[in-house]
């Protein structure tokens, strides 16, 4: 006994050999001293490395939304989820009556039409595979067109690089 209130404690009631084992053993269990101490932690570090991991994974294989428009740039805020383009019109263009606003795609000099954007609330449209593999990398472009001649785009308001 290097403890000299142990020593005291020894000294008013002393002990036997038995019992004073005893209590050292469950004085080193219960600081986790020894090798079952040593393994317990062990096991308690593998025991929280298995709940990380999932979890690590997991979130890294999680839905992250892209966002394509910014509405302080364009007027309309459009985020990509998996094959889901939601686009929200926060403080559209004002285009004349017989006009619309679309939201092309252009990719290796080819221009695929999305969608014609919204006047208000909110639009969502589900991407096909092709149209989705499109998005990676293009140039989104927002332009004026008329009603009855929408084919390639004529007046481009606003483009970005994905």
């Amino acid at each position: 006994m290097n403890h000299k209130e142990l020593v005291l404690l020894n000294t008013i009631a002393p002990l036997d050999k038995k019992v004073k084992d005893r209590v050292w053993c469950n004085i080193a269990n219960d600081l986790e001293l020894g090798f079952r101490g040593r393994i317990k932690k062990t096991l308690k570090l593998w025991y929280a490395l298995f709940l990380f991991i999932p979890i690590i994974i997991f979130t890294s294989l999680a839905p992250n939304a892209n966002t394509i428009l910014n509405a302080s740039d364009t007027g309309w805020e459009a985020t990509l989820e998996n094959q889901q383009l939601s686009i929200k019109a926060i403080n559209p263009m004002v285009v004349d009556k017989n006009e619309v606003c679309i939201l092309w795609i252009k990719k290796k000099g080819q221009f695929f039409k999305v969608t014609e954007l919204p006047d208000d609330g909110v639009k969502n449209i589900i991407l096909n595979e092709i149209m989705l593999a499109n998005f990676k990398g293009a140039l989104i472009i927002i332009s004026i067109e008329s009603e009855t001649d929408i084919s390639l785009p004529k007046t481009i308001e606003y483009t970005k690089q994905l």
